[in-house]
C-alpha cells in the first residue's frame, strides 16, 4: 500500500511541474488592485476580478496599461504564445493591440523617444491586435509567431525572449484598447494572462 501511494504521489508531482513548465500566470486579477501595472489614457476597473475597459476611442485609440515583467534568472524562451480570457460585449466591443517588447541593447530597459510618439530607440517592439466582435467569455491563444515587427531597423527585428548575454529577454507587454471605428465605444474586459508553450 505504501508503494502504491508513493508511486500516485511522484505521478502528481510530475503532472504538476509539467503543467508549471507549459504556462505562466502574469496575472488573473483575482486581487482586485492593480499592482505592477501602469495605466495610460484610460481608467480600467476592476471590481469584477477581471480587467474591465468602458470608454470612447479618439481617432481610434482609448488608452491602455502595461507591465514589466522580466526577472532575473527567470528565463521565458521556453513559451511560446500568449493566452488571454477577453470578455466582449457584442460586435461592436472595440479592439485589443498587445505590444510585446524585448531587450536588444542589453540594459534590462526600453528606451523610448522623447516625442508623444513613445517609439523604441533600442529595443524591438512586436504588435498583435484582436478585434473583439463577440459576446461572453473567449480563451484566445496568439502564437508568438502571430506578432509583426512594429519598429522595423530599430533593435534586431527578431523577438528575444531568452535571457542571453546580458539581455532581459522579454521585458514588458502593453495593452492598447482601441476602437473599431474612429470614435467607437470601448467595452470588454481581459482576465486570465498566460504565457504558454503550446
Amino acid at each position: 500500500m505504501k508503494k502504491i501511494i508513493t508511486y500516485l504521489f511522484i505521478l502528481f508531482l510530475m503532472i504538476s511541474c509539467s503543467y508549471a513548465i507549459n504556462s505562466i500566470l502574469i496575472d488573473d486579477f483575482n486581487s482586485k488592485v492593480l499592482t505592477n501595472w501602469w495605466t495610460f489614457d484610460c481608467n480600467p476597473k476592476l471590481d469584477k476580478g477581471n480587467l474591465e475597459f468602458n470608454g470612447q476611442s479618439k481617432n481610434w485609440y482609448a488608452g491602455g496599461v502595461g507591465t514589466y515583467i522580466a526577472k532575473e534568472n527567470h528565463d521565458l524562451s521556453q513559451f511560446n504564445a500568449l493566452q488571454i480570457d477577453i470578455i466582449g460585449n457584442g460586435l461592436n466591443s472595440g479592439n485589443l493591440k498587445i505590444e510585446l517588447i524585448d531587450d536588444d541593447n542589453n540594459n534590462w530597459d526600453y528606451e523610448q523617444d522623447s516625442s508623444k510618439n513613445y517609439i523604441p530607440t533600442k529595443d524591438d517592439r512586436f504588435v498583435f491586435e484582436q478585434r473583439i466582435d463577440w459576446s461572453g467569455l473567449k480563451t484566445v491563444i496568439i502564437p508568438f509567431l502571430s506578432f509583426n515587427d512594429d519598429n522595423p531597423l530599430i533593435g534586431n527585428d527578431k523577438l528575444d525572449i531568452e535571457q542571453k548575454n546580458g539581455s532581459g529577454g522579454l521585458l514588458q507587454f502593453q495593452f492598447i484598447c482601441l476602437g473599431n471605428k474612429q470614435s467607437g465605444k470601448i467595452n470588454f474586459s481581459i482576465d486570465n494572462i498566460y504565457l504558454i508553450k503550446e
